[in-house]
């Protein structure tokens, strides 16, 4: 079996889940301790890192919201790793300077479904998280760094935009976005005349980039690429992450489920 293959099959359980737990030992698995000293440091905010399993490696990037809650996705463009648009939802961050819990990882099919893992790990500064994730008796390391995705401030979108839905049922669907009371908060919805209507809402936390993130479907089940209501974080970027706009400059919105390979890349 290739590394990457291997790769391939566990990056959620075990990149993501290694992210998750923050602890602040050293920069690889053989040094993270709980008994660490420092922080608590404020990690709420962007987050991009690579996993490292078997001699191979894949980016990653998400958010960490002010509750602590932490969601990652596979950033690959689709044409190059068949992981692109999996997501891993890792224990809760809080910012103390080490911690260790479960991590859900849901994979894009194929293959598809959904594992668990432990992991444990190291909140090294408000800019770095080092740590190890274990899924299936295969163990990966994983570092994280908080970064900048978008040039310039956070501004809510407008009008026409296009969604593309990455992970368990890939599609694109035309949207419409109308800013909201508050900050920089924004709903949107689809053709109402659509065999499967969906309504959103992005709201902003305080002044940075992160959104906490409703997304509800109805009409024709079997016509929408998810089922019921589908809740997680977002953010901006000015990349485009899947390569679905060829990689055109502009404002990138990104919805990341907590519950399932859902990934929502929004563009104009």
């Amino acid at each position: 079996m290739s590394s990457k293959f291997v790769l391939v099959l566990f990056f959620v359980c075990l990149v993501l889940v290694a992210a998750a737990i923050t602890s602040c030992g050293g920069s690889s698995g053989s040094h993270i301790t709980a008994g660490c000293t420092g922080g608590p440091f404020n990690v709420v905010g962007d987050w991009q890192g690579t996993l490292s399993f078997n001699g191979s490696s894949s980016n990653i990037a998400g958010v960490i919201n002010t509750q602590g809650q932490a969601v990652f996705f596979d950033d690959s463009p689709i044409n190059v790793d068949p992981a692109s648009g999996s997501v891993t939802v890792l224990p809760t961050i809080t910012g103390a300077c080490s911690f260790s819990g479960a991590v859900t990882a849901y994979l894009a099919p194929p293959p598809g479904g959904t594992s668990t893992g432990s992991s444990q790990g190291n909140v090294n500064s408000a800019t770095s998280i080092s740590a190890t994730a274990t899924v299936a008796s295969r163990t990966g390391t994983f570092t994280l760094s908080s970064f900048s995705p978008l040039t310039g401030s956070v501004a809510a979108l407008s009008g026409s935009q296009v969604g593309a839905i990455e992970g368990a049922a890939p599609s694109l669907v035309p949207l419409t976005f109308t800013p909201a009371s508050g900050s920089n908060n924004m709903s949107f919805t689809n053709d109402p005349l659509s065999s499967c209507t969906l309504s959103g809402t992005f709201t902003q936390e305080g002044t940075s980039n992160v959104f906490d993130v409703s997304i509800t479907f109805s009409g024709v089940a079997q016509g929408c690429p998810a089922v019921g209501t589908v809740k997680g974080l977002g953010f901006e970027s000015g990349t485009d992450y899947f390569n679905i706009n060829n990689g055109a400059a502009g404002t990138y919105l990104y919805a990341v489920s907590s519950t399932s390979a859902f990934v929502l890349e929004v563009f104009q």
